[in-house]
């Protein structure tokens, strides 16, 4: 069963969050307990994908803005990644220059700051996870379901999307 309720969608077995376009991500506004001040351009998703093993957020920094403190986690690694835009990353001491497709991982005891020195906005992820956690992923944690229809394809002889069939170790 499909429940939509504004930009989340709950199916069986998966949630979904529609930011919108990038250009409205501004609109977003976090407001929350813990934060004396509204902050406008992040939005946190965590609630509304049901993900109790990590908490994201998508973000856009004005041209001309940066954030307001350095930080620095007790628990949690963060992964930031840089959707569009251009800006400075301070990591721990370090100064690094970002850009479109720009990933950076950070262990909770460093200390981070970031500013967008552009004239255009700057839109990041950033995903939150306990860094003593650890993931058996990647290609050995999937299952190839021969028998699942693709819902969009006419007959199961139709070419595969991502060019030609590779088998997944089992």
């Amino acid at each position: 069963m499909i429940q939509a309720t504004d930009r989340v969608l709950h199916g069986e077995g998966y949630d979904c969050f529609e930011a919108g376009p990038l250009e409205s991500w501004t609109q977003f506004k976090l407001s929350p307990p813990e934060s004396p001040l509204p902050v406008r351009g992040k939005y946190f998703l965590r609630k509304f994908l049901n993900s109790e093993g990590l908490e994201m957020s998508v973000n856009v920094l004005p041209a001309g803005r940066e954030m307001p403190f350095v930080h620095r986690h007790h628990e949690n690694d963060e992964i930031y990644f840089v959707i569009q835009g251009r800006g400075q990353f301070q990591a721990g001491e370090d100064l690094l220059e970002v850009t479109d497709g720009f990933f950076i991982r950070l262990s909770p005891e460093v200390p981070r700051v970031w500013r967008n020195h552009s004239e255009e906005p700057l839109y990041y992820l950033v995903i939150q996870y306990r860094a003593d956690s650890s993931v058996t992923g990647g290609i050995l944690d999937g299952a190839r379901l021969e028998d699942h229809p693709i819902v969009w394809k006419e007959s199961p002889e139709d070419e595969p999307a991502h060019g030609p069939e590779t088998k997944i170790p089992e």
